[in-house]
């Protein structure tokens, strides 16, 4: 009886077997997490807005939900990947060795830490049964601009595009991240977004302890 109980799943008396579950990441789920947590931050506060009385509960309400939206927008912009976006549609080829070309949309996206490639579309003929829909993230790196090429001394977005590479993503993610590996010839996207996205981080964690401070000081007033 228990011997039995036991054999669900399970080959030939091994371990138990699962089948592939392949799903394509279709949100940020840090920015989301974020989102959520604030969301769950002011409803808290709006359930004991009844306990405050008087012209207060306006006062208290516009000053804690402005303090809210400050730090949610600290969070998410910090966090999130909506810098800059675009997105095209084409037709191009899928992967190497298969001569059909499929259909789909290519999207970017930029945040302060790395860009987000996504790859959505369908095929015919060896594509017709395939699942295209790819979501991939090529962090910059905050060590520094690296070594030319794709060595242990190179950039980190240079040594996760050669892993993407051989991983075999299709084409189009691989050739939109390319662009980010030069260094040279007036090319230099890496480069910029990278510092960009330093210095913008420096402002906004600096943000972070003046809001705790604000609030400190808000709670002295009360």
């Amino acid at each position: 009886m228990s011997s039995g109980l036991y054999e669900a799943f399970r080959v030939d008396g091994g371990p138990t077997q699962y089948g592939e579950n392949q799903t394509p990441v279709t949100a940020d789920v840090l920015e989301v997490g974020f989102v959520f947590a604030i969301a769950v931050l002011a409803f808290s506060f709006l359930l004991i807005l009844p306990g405050v009385r008087g012209i207060q509960r306006l006062f208290f309400a516009v000053t804690v939900f402005f303090s809210i939206f400050v730090l949610a927008t600290i969070m998410v912009t910090n966090f999130g990947m909506e810098w800059e976006q675009a997105e095209v549609h084409t037709k191009v080829q899928y992967k190497a060795f298969i001569a059909e070309e499929m259909d789909g949309t290519v999207g970017v996206k930029i945040g302060l830490r790395a860009v987000n490639i996504t790859l959505k579309g369908s095929g015919k003929g060896e594509l017709e049964n395939e699942v295209i829909n790819y979501n991939e993230r090529f962090h910059y790196g905050m060590d520094g601009q690296g070594r030319i090429g794709f060595g242990p001394y190179a950039s980190l977005i240079n040594r996760e595009f050669r892993a993407a590479q051989y991983r075999g993503l299709p084409y189009p993610i691989l050739w939109v991240a390319e662009y980010f590996t030069l260094d040279g010839e007036d090319i230099r996207w890496h480069r910029s977004y990278r510092l960009a996205g330093y210095y913008t981080l420096i402002m906004l964690w600096t943000c972070f302890p003046l809001w705790i401070i604000t609030n400190i000081l808000f709670c002295m007033f009360i």
